[in-house]
C-alpha cells in the first residue's frame, strides 16, 4: 500500500458553539469534542500498530484530539514516535482570536500542564502573530504556500520513513476544517458547515498523485484515496485540478454569506516565496 496521510478536523471546540465564541483565544475542546475524539479512536483508529507518526496544529483543541484519539500509537513504542510534531504551518487561517495560537512559552506551559506528548521544536516566536504581511496572513495566498510547505515537509518525512523500511507509512494530520481545504485543495461542499465541509473529528485519506519518492512536483499534490471517498459516500473521484478554482470560488461566497472572513478579498500580500 502506498503511504497515506489521514487528515483530521479537530473535535468540538468552545469556539464551535457559535460565532459569539469566536472571540476566544487558543479554545480548548468542549465535552462533547473530547467525547468526539474517543469515538473516533473506537471507531476510525481501534488497531494504531501502523500508525508511523502523528503531526498537529498547534492550536490547543487540535493537540488535545491527537493525544486523545492517538495516546495508544504514542505509547505502543511500535513504529510512532512518543510525541506529537506540532506543525505551525497547520493553523487554522484566520485572525479571529479563536484561530490564534498560544506564545511559544505559554504553550509550553499547556502542554506540560495536560502532560500531552508534544514535540514543539518547530514551533518558534512570531508563529502566532498573523499580519496580512508575514508568513502566517490570513489572505488566502498565504495559507495556501504555507499549506503547500506542510504538504511538502510531511512527504520528506514520508520519504525519510519509506528510506527506513516503512514503505506503508502512515501519517496523521490533525488540523482544522478551514485550513484543510487548502491543505488538500479540495473545495467541494467546503461551506456544509460554517466555514468548511469537514465535521468534527471528520476523518479523510490521501495519497500523494505521484509516486512519493520520485516526485519532484513542488506541490506536493495529494489526492483522496478511494476507500476514503466510498467511506463518506462519494462513488466519484475528487474533483479535477481544473474543477478546483470554481470550487474554491463558490465556497468563498458562501463563507461570506455566512458572516466568515473571506480570506481572497483581504489585502493582497508580497509573494510568499521571499518572505521569511
Amino acid at each position: 500500500m502506498a503511504p497515506v496521510i489521514h487528515c483530521i478536523r479537530h473535535g468540538q471546540g468552545f469556539h464551535n458553539l457559535g460565532a459569539g465564541f469566536y472571540s476566544l483565544h487558543d479554545p480548548h475542546l468542549t465535552p462533547l469534542g473530547i467525547s468526539q475524539c474517543e469515538t473516533l479512536q473506537a471507531t476510525s483508529f481501534p488497531d494504531q500498530s501502523n500508525i508511523s507518526l502523528i503531526t498537529a496544529s498547534p492550536l490547543s483543541r487540535a493537540l488535545h484530539t491527537a493525544f486523545l484519539t492517538f495516546s495508544p500509537a504514542l505509547t505502543s513504542g511500535r513504529k510512532c514516535p512518543p510525541q506529537i510534531l506540532a506543525l505551525p504551518d497547520a493553523q487554522e487561517t484566520s485572525d479571529d482570536p479563536c484561530d490564534i495560537g498560544s506564545d511559544p512559552s505559554v504553550l509550553r506551559g499547556i502542554v506540560a500542564e495536560n502532560n500531552w506528548p508534544v514535540d514543539l521544536s518547530l514551533v518558534k516566536d512570531g508563529w502566532n502573530v498573523k499580519t496580512l504581511e508575514n508568513r502566517y496572513s490570513p489572505h488566502s495566498s498565504a495559507i495556501a504556500a504555507r499549506a503547500r510547505d506542510a504538504r511538502v515537509l510531511l512527504r520528506q518525512k514520508i520519504r525519510e520513513l519509506v528510506r527506513k523500511g516503512d514503505t506503508d507509512a502512515e501519517v496523521v494530520l490533525v488540523t482544522h476544517g478551514g485550513y484543510l481545504h487548502f491543505f488538500t485543495d479540495d473545495w467541494e461542499d467546503s461551506y456544509q458547515y460554517p466555514g468548511t465541509g469537514w465535521h468534527n473529528c471528520e476523518t479523510r485519506s490521501y495519497s500523494f498523485e505521484e509516486d512519493v519518492m520520485a516526485d519532484a512536483d513542488g506541490e506536493a499534490r495529494l489526492t483522496e484515496t478511494t476507500e476514503s471517498r466510498r467511506k463518506r459516500g462519494k462513488t466519484y473521484p475528487m474533483y479535477s485540478r481544473e474543477k478546483q478554482p470554481e470550487l474554491f470560488e463558490l465556497g468563498m461566497q458562501r463563507w461570506e454569506s455566512q458572516g466568515l472572513q473571506r480570506p481572497d478579498k483581504l489585502r493582497k500580500v508580497p509573494d510568499m516565496s521571499v518572505i521569511i
